[in-house]
């Protein structure tokens, strides 16, 4: 079996800070019991070869920004495979990240059970659709704050931006401290504004 382990995200994009994990990336040509899939995302050859022909958007993200750390072949297989087709489905994928942004974005509104989770998920939609509509204009932003750096940025407070991320590693990795009443309160009157910037891009957005 040919197996190949990366490193991708954000210590490749050198953004790495507390909150930081390390993504690792196992591509393998057949089974790979051994491998944990908690520490590895474990993806066939077979289905990356697919993801290139897609023009997936993480096939993008691989192609720019992993890093090889180990080959049993000495080969670089993502390397191998070149660059990906052009990444056609960002109208279509922006839609979705803005529809989980408002259905979020309601649940946190209406009930605080989930408040952790909502909050993520919002982070989510929204670093996602920027990621997205970057992708779609050639020019792709992968980092966290991607909603702030691309051509046509997210103007927020960066604080409520904080909560956001604070949120996802909440989350994900229950890393952080719980967030305050008040730090909720915030985000919910800056989702009008994250709405219409959506709305907005929606009609600029590169199909």
């Amino acid at each position: 079996m040919s197996t190949q382990f990366y490193a991708f995200g954000s210590i490749c994009r050198g953004e790495v800070d507390r909150s930081s994990d390390i993504d690792l990336l196992a591509c393998v040509s057949g089974n790979a019991p051994n491998i944990d899939p908690a520490k590895f995302s474990i993806y066939q050859h077979d289905r990356l070869v697919a993801l290139w022909k897609e023009g997936n958007p993480f096939a993008w993200h691989l192609h720019l920004e992993s890093r090889l750390l180990y080959s049993s072949a000495g080969e670089d297989f993502l390397a191998s495979l070149g660059v990906p087709a052009p990444y056609n489905g960002a109208k279509e994928d922006c839609k979705k990240f803005a529809r989980l942004f408002a259905e979020s974005a309601t649940q946190l509104s209406a009930t605080r059970i989930n408040s952790t989770f909502n909050l993520s998920c919002m982070f989510l939609a929204t670093r996602n659709f920027a990621t997205c509509f970057s992708l779609s204009y050639g020019q792709p932003i992968f980092s966290r704050q991607s909603p702030l750096m691309i051509s046509w940025p997210l103007v927020i407070d960066t604080q409520t931006f904080d909560v956001l991320m604070r949120a996802r590693v909440l989350s994900t990795r229950g890393v952080g401290e719980v967030l305050r009443e008040s730090e909720v309160t915030q985000v919910l009157e800056a989702v009008p504004l994250v709405s219409r910037w959506m709305s907005n891009l929606l009609e600029k957005v590169n199909a």
